[in-house]
């Protein structure tokens, strides 16, 4: 037919065509029927049948290995590992959410050997949040045994009695962790991000609340000073530091509130005395008289003492309450709930002496005249 390139002619399994007619004899060599050529795909047909069926099937194998090797046997550092890496346990952690940080540390070859290390152990409390001190290239099995064991987590303590001024808490602080200095300290003190309430007026003495601190590896001098404001903000509001607890003993603000309470802090040898000291300093200042304490007149001059003396007597610092009348112009420490309480909600009573007579034991005296209490004084003093 013109023009048709195509061969629809039948042809056997051999590739003959089934209507091919020899021609007559003619003498010559006969010729074999056209042989049709076999096309690519039917040559690559069969690899391409085994690369469909067997590809897969061995991949497919591959992976199931490679699953069941890296659940039962997977990668593991052997030993304990060297060197110092730092670990954070958060709360609500796991085995499975903790391994990639690990793996990430360099502390383990592989998740699953930290879950499966975790999984073979079904005793005991488990990892309990904090820091912890790991290396380098350790068998799952050891890193858990550390984690699992609180007996490892990291801590610095710092025990902060009442009473201590913000010098000597930075002094206590800058000796429980050396990594932080004293002079991070200070200068953290006067940091804007303090969080100190805004009757404080940006000095922090007073406002470090007494208590004992947990300082994180992790932590800044800002972040432990934060630490103890934020807790005296606590305490603060649960005490009812208001302005209208303040005008309700007489005072301006609670800023007075924190200056009364350090001066009960400072001179009460006992927390049951605080009261009654509240009561001598409210009724002192309500009738004009200077406060008289020594506890003030050496914090101005920056020094320790019990007993202030002539020269000390004479200082013309702001603290000195045997020159000046009215209170101080800030609190003289750290104090702690029993004096907060006190500066609120004093005795009642006409009180207007005390003294310690007993430094050892704390014992103190109340009287409401001057014979009185130099009777009381003679009597303690033997004299």
């Amino acid at each position: 037919m013109p023009g048709f390139s195509g061969d629809d002619r039948d042809y056997d399994d051999q590739g003959y065509d089934e209507d091919y007619e020899e021609p007559p004899a003619t003498g010559r060599r006969q010729q074999k029927p056209p042989r049709k050529r076999r096309s690519k795909i039917r040559v690559l047909a069969p690899w391409i049948a085994l690369l469909v069926i067997v590809v897969p099937i061995a991949v497919g194998g591959y992976y199931a290995y490679k699953l069941y090797q890296d659940k039962y046997h997977p990668a593991d550092y052997a030993g304990d590992g060297f060197g110092t890496v730092q670990v954070e346990v958060k709360t609500g952690d796991s085995a499975s959410t903790l391994a990639p940080r690990l793996l990430s540390l360099g502390v383990v070859e592989s998740t699953r050997a930290f879950v499966n290390a975790a999984e073979k152990v079904t005793t005991g409390p488990g990892m309990e949040p904090g820091f912890y001190r790991l290396h380098e290239h350790m068998s799952a099995a050891a890193a858990y045994a550390i984690l699992s064991n609180p007996a490892n987590i990291v801590e610095v303590k710092a025990i902060l009695p009442e009473g201590l001024r913000a010098s000597q808490i930075l002094a206590v602080l800058a000796k429980a962790d050396p990594e932080l200095t004293l002079s991070s300290y200070r200068q953290a003190l006067t940091n804007p991000k303090l969080g100190l309430p805004a009757y404080a007026g940006g000095k922090a003495e007073g406002y470090l609340f007494p208590s004992e601190y947990l300082i994180q590896p992790n932590a800044t001098a800002l972040s432990v000073l934060q630490q103890m404001v934020t807790r005296y903000n606590q305490e603060a509001a649960r005490a009812n530091v208001t302005p209208a607890a303040a005008a309700r003993v007489g005072l301006k603000n609670q800023a007075e509130v924190i200056v009364v309470a350090s001066l009960l802090q400072a001179e009460g040898g006992k927390d049951s005395d605080f009261p009654k000291i509240a009561e001598v300093i409210y009724n002192r200042l309500a009738r004009g008289m200077p406060l008289q304490l020594d506890s003030t007149v050496f914090y101005g001059l920056g020094k320790y003492g019990t007993r202030a003396k002539g020269p000390d007597l004479a200082s013309t610092s702001p603290y000195n309450t045997y020159k000046y009348k009215g209170l101080p112009p800030g609190p003289i420490d750290s104090p702690g709930d029993a004096a907060i309480q006190a500066a609120l909600h004093p005795a009642v009573g006409a009180l207007l002496y005390f003294d310690t007579v007993n430094l050892k034991t704390g014992q103190t005296v109340f009287a409401d005249t001057y014979q009185q209490i130099r009777q009381l004084e003679q009597q303690y003093s033997g004299g």
